[in-house]
């Protein structure tokens, strides 16, 4: 069976109209990084003062890149749970059953969750000039090719998990394994310079 773009578009479609048909869902995503970047980044920009980066910058400033990688990091992983659901509901069988190749059903579902979490780390992009960042066509326009890419690799990372596991609940436990050490030694939440050397070398890692 050979590759077919019908059928990744067909699926990617399908990934959007699904989350656009779930407005809790997409309102806590933009919501919730908000809040954290808001409640985190104003209780610790007192007391806390990233080593290695300028005077003028607070930590407001500072994690707001982390925010955007959060945002990311949960949007793209967690759209991968619709795997679990499909197969649970009979729509994988009847997908894998089909006359395509499945590089064509996998590059379909990838393509559709890096989708949305890429237009909603957009979204959150265009937040910046709040956290005193300032934005330019071309910082735009690089930071959006970075974030595609981002989320077309985070996303990737969740359907290696996902078309192992038969359970909601299981995929969860896993995914809360990963991705909470993954964003806190990512540098996001605070620098790898002044932290233990042990430490350092994980976050490098």
């Amino acid at each position: 069976m050979s590759f077919s773009w019908p059928a990744v578009l067909t699926l990617w479609w399908r990934e959007l109209n699904r989350f656009r048909r779930q407005r809790s869902r997409w309102m806590s995503a933009l919501t919730q990084p908000l809040v954290f970047w808001l409640l985190l980044g104003g209780g610790l920009s007192a007391s806390f003062r990233p080593s290695g980066v300028p005077d003028s910058m607070g930590y407001l400033e500072y994690f707001y890149p982390g925010v955007i990688v959060l945002v990311m990091l949960f949007t793209s992983i967690f759209a991968t749970i619709a795997v679990v659901e499909d197969r649970r509901e009979g729509f994988l069988q009847g997908v894998l059953v089909a006359p395509v190749s499945r590089a064509s059903i996998v590059m379909g579902q990838a393509l559709g969750s890096a989708t949305l979490a890429w237009l909603q780390g957009v979204i959150f992009l265009i937040l910046a000039p709040l956290a005193s960042i300032p934005l330019s066509p071309a910082s735009v326009l690089s930071v959006a090719a970075v974030l595609a890419c981002l989320a077309f690799g985070l996303t990737n990372l969740g359907l290696i998990i996902a078309w192992r596991m038969q359970s909601t609940q299981g995929f969860h436990a896993i995914m809360n394994l990963i991705l909470m050490p993954i964003w806190l030694l990512s540098g996001a939440f605070f620098p790898v310079s002044g932290v233990p050397i042990w430490l350092e070398w994980l976050m490098r890692i």
